[in-house]
């Protein structure tokens, strides 16, 4: 795995080489626009809504919409001079408890990886804030850009995650304020949380993050598949192919048997959950 930052993680006086890796990637399916007639692929020009033409790189600027056809202009030297400057360090400002830092707040996540120099540090800090159930929490500048960073311990290993600010998470209050039963919202009955709480342990069970599949990725990558089998051509096969073909055959009849033995497992019709009746307690 390819380490896409390398620096120092800062904790007082102490100083820690680390690198870090992404933890996640996308792999949803891309899918190009064509134009119909001709085949050709459609690129994304910027027209002006004025003048209705082309716009050149060059005579475009950069502003702050103020409404009312007013606009402030910045320019590239301005952005430039309000850049953060380099820096390979996370300085930890503080330490907070796991359970103080919203979720909602998390963005990307880094595995924090290590060098010899330094591991014994490292690893100091990863079962300290494993223990303490403890975050650290400062700023790190990722591809030019400042981030707020959280540091925290995953299993045997450590994960950065950039956080959004304070004013970037929308309050919930305001989502609950307009129900329609916020006015006579009474305290929940305890009869009913009592079988509530029965239903959510029967249902309850070790997370694996396997059983939950993309489905539609997967339908569209067979779509492709199947569109890519289309269009191979199929040469003509002599008595000594249609032999192996047979085998072949017979290995994709034994493949699509366990794959559907798999699917009745892995999928709904497998889930024990899936059958569930939620009008009714046991």
């Amino acid at each position: 795995m390819h380490a896409m930052w390398k620096g120092t993680v800062q904790i007082a006086k102490i100083q820690i080489p680390v690198k870090l890796y992404a933890a996640t990637e996308d792999k949803e399916l891309s899918l190009k626009q064509m134009h119909a007639p001709c085949g050709g692929s459609v690129s994304h020009l910027k027209y002006c809504q004025t003048c209705d033409a082309k716009i050149e790189p060059e005579d475009m600027r950069k502003v702050y919409d103020l409404g009312g056809g007013n606009v402030v202009e910045i320019t590239e030297d301005e952005l430039t001079s309000l850049a953060p400057p380099a820096s390979k360090t996370m300085i930890v400002e503080q330490f907070a408890s796991e359970a103080e830092v919203e979720r909602l707040r998390l963005k990307k996540h880094y595995y924090v990886g290590t060098d010899e120099v330094g591991e014994e540090a490292f690893r100091l800090l990863q079962a300290s804030l494993r223990q303490s159930r403890k975050i650290g929490i400062g700023y790190v500048t990722l591809r030019s850009v400042r981030n707020l960073a959280a540091l925290w311990a995953q299993g045997e290993g450590l994960v950065l995650s950039t956080m959004l600010y304070e004013d970037e998470v929308r309050p919930m209050a305001p989502v609950y304020a307009k129900s329609p039963a916020a006015a006579e919202r009474t305290a929940v009955p305890e009869a009913h949380l009592l079988v509530f709480d029965r239903l959510v342990a029967a249902m309850t069970s070790p997370f694996e993050g396997t059983r939950y599949v993309n489905h539609y990725d997967s339908a569209l990558r067979e779509l492709i598949d199947s569109k890519i089998a289309k269009l191979a051509p199929k040469p003509a096969m002599g008595a000594d192919q249609q032999g192996v073909r047979r085998g072949t055959a017979h290995l994709e009849d034994l493949l699509a048997s366990l794959t559907t033995s798999l699917d009745a497992v892995t999928g709904a019709g497998g889930d024990p959950f899936a059958q569930q009746d939620f009008g009714q307690t046991h």
